[in-house]
């Protein structure tokens, strides 16, 4: 865990805009994003869990931060006009379900809908309590239901004859968990949690909201502690989900508000927890690094190289559209995010691929079916994924479409449209047709970078899953079909088994006969030791002489099962031979010459 922030001192004067705010602490917070030591501790401060805000105003040239405001000074700042050289402003909000006032002001000037800024100050989901279980459960609820009745002032033991009545039919469990259902708080983030494709796209008159589950790469095998089933952890993909509110707004601001991975840990992570916590901020410390112009090599990677700030030419084309290019940049590169899914499933060899290949692997040793059910809790996570995936690639169609104004919302209106006269007869309360659509329009550089966005989706994601996804089911035919040939070997060979008891037995059967024979007395008839000997060895020849003969006539021999007639075995080593005695022939004739 980092330290505490201690800003350096400014450089350089705090532009007036600043001053104007009349507030100490924005005064006091705000600091030259430029300079290389005002930047390394910002970028500290990027991952430290008990950081909750930071505001950031850039232009071409000038760049100033602030962590951890207050309410009134977000209210300060966005009620005093912003010059024209710090034309984009970003809000990043960490911890949303403490920062309920910051939100309210954010609603309240950007006039945000009362279920839009419900959902946002949403409390996160509570660990659920395991379920009572047995004896246990029952004697709880007696319990509860006599001091119930007790307070009551009803008899004792008319309540205990119901409890028991009820009991007896499993009333009692069932009003439970009814009560239960009943008083449950279904939140927003009890939603997200169980849907994980769930994804929102909201107009306003001077905004654009995007909500989204982002999915990052981290091992979380162990299940957490308010899953009741592990089971259903096997089917949702392996890694943390993180929900996030990414806005648009007119005045060119872009607001981030994330869903806090560990919302009951008071501050207080474990190492594997930090490490998660860097994970899912990943791609906004990228971002945060690309916006300053200091001397700094943590920006430097090709791969991470943002068009934001940092131009390679300096035309007088390229100038004039940074202003208005900005804020759609930093609105696009903010939902980006394509160290996630190139993490998850774009990479070569990625974790579902390696783990079909595993089970292929294994299941060509011996397969058996508990590989249909990993088989089947991969599915599953890859069905979760694509719907993950479809969710984004149909928010982006979303943001992608034009809003146009049509004859209806025209129609007995007091808006003008583009082509009627600036003369009204109600000229003060006449609306233009541009201010009266919904959403924000995004510019073209961010309309050609959403497009390409798309396009990688369909592209390396959604078809490297339904590649996935096939594959599973070939290996699941596959195993089935393994398994009918591992029986088949079982039955073939129990079949030789039983081949081979009944020709032993076909041949001691007559030995047997000839046994019991010999041992009746007949009046007047002596058998000698020789005489049964005699008669056990040519009884013996005979039987072993005739199972010889039916092993050959039947395609058994030597119980196996011969695949061709013995025959015409005979017929193909008798022609193997007479090869073998020609090719010696020939060699001696040549040795002779």
């Amino acid at each position: 865990m980092e330290g505490s922030f201690q800003p350096s001192p400014p450089s350089q004067e705090l532009p007036a805009y600043y001053y104007d705010t009349k507030d100490e602490a924005i005064t006091a917070a705000f600091q030259d994003f430029d300079l290389e030591r005002n930047f390394e501790l910002f970028d500290r401060q990027t991952r430290n869990p008990n950081s909750t805000n930071f505001c950031m105003d850039f232009g071409d040239n000038d760049a100033w931060c602030a962590f951890d405001l207050g309410a009134d000074s977000y209210s300060r700042l966005l009620q005093t006009p912003r010059p024209p050289n710090l034309h984009t402003r970003w809000i990043n909000l960490w911890l949303p379900y403490t920062q309920k006032d910051t939100l309210h002001a954010l609603g309240k000037h950007y006039d945000f809908s009362p279920r839009l800024l419900g959902l946002m100050c949403s409390d996160p989901v509570p660990p659920k309590r395991k379920p009572l279980q047995g004896n246990k459960s029952s004697a709880t609820l007696r319990s509860r239901f006599s001091n119930r009745s007790r307070k009551s002032g009803k008899s004792n033991s008319s309540r205990q004859h119901a409890l028991d009545s009820e009991s007896s039919i499993g009333m009692t469990e069932m009003m439970h968990s009814t009560q239960l259902e009943m008083v449950r708080d279904l939140s927003h983030y009890h939603i997200v949690d169980d849907v994980w494709h769930w994804s929102s796209v909201d107009w306003g008159r001077r905004f654009v909201c995007l909500g989204y589950n982002s999915l990052h790469n981290v091992h979380t095998n162990k299940p957490s502690d308010h899953d009741d089933d592990p089971d259903t952890n096997r089917d949702t993909p392996h890694g943390q989900r993180v929900w996030n509110w990414l806005l648009l707004c007119e005045d060119k601001t872009v607001i981030t508000i994330a869903e806090d991975p560990f919302p009951f840990s008071e501050g207080t992570l474990r190492p594997h927890e930090l490490k998660t916590l860097y994970t899912t901020r990943r791609n906004l410390v990228s971002v945060f690094r690309q916006l300053t112009k200091a001397p700094t090599p943590l920006r430097e990677h090709s791969l991470n190289m943002l068009p934001i700030r940092h131009r390679i030419g300096d035309s007088e084309e390229e100038t004039a559209h940074r202003p208005s290019d900005a804020p759609g940049l930093l609105f696009y590169y903010l939902f980006e995010d394509w160290f996630t899914t190139y993490s998850l499933v774009t990479r070569r060899d990625h974790g579902y691929a390696a783990e079909l290949d595993r089970l292929r692997r294994e299941m060509l040793v011996q397969a058996n079916l508990t590989h249909v059910d990993q088989l089947h809790h991969i599915g599953c996570q890859l069905s979760v994924l694509k719907r993950v995936y479809q969710s984004y690639e149909l928010i982006i169609e979303r943001v992608l479409k034009k809003q146009e104004a049509t004859l209806a919302s025209l129609k007995n209106s007091r808006i003008l449209s583009a082509a009627d006269s600036l003369a009204s007869s109600l000229p003060h309360i006449a609306v233009p047709e541009a201010d009266s659509l919904l959403g924000v329009s995004l510019s073209s550089a961010a309309r050609a970078r959403f497009e390409r966005l798309k396009d990688r989706i369909k592209l390396y994601a959604l078809s490297e899953i339904q590649e996935c996804i096939d594959q599973k089911e070939s290996l699941v035919m596959m195993n089935f079909n393994l398994i009918a040939i591992k029986e088949s070997f079982s039955v073939e060979r129990l079949t030789r088994i039983t081949l081979l008891l009944a020709k032993v037995t076909i041949v001691f059967i007559p030995v047997t006969l000839m046994t019991g024979y010999f041992s009746i007395q007949f009046a007047g008839v002596e058998f000698r030791v020789k005489s049964y000997w005699w008669a056990f060895g040519l009884v013996m020849g005979v039987s072993l002489l005739l199972v010889l003969l039916f092993s050959a006539s039947s395609g058994s021999f030597e119980s196996k099962i011969v695949v061709r007639p013995w025959s015409r075995v005979m017929v193909d080593l008798s022609k193997r031979w007479l090869v073998r005695r020609r090719q010696r022939g020939g060699g001696g004739e040549e040795k002779a010459c």
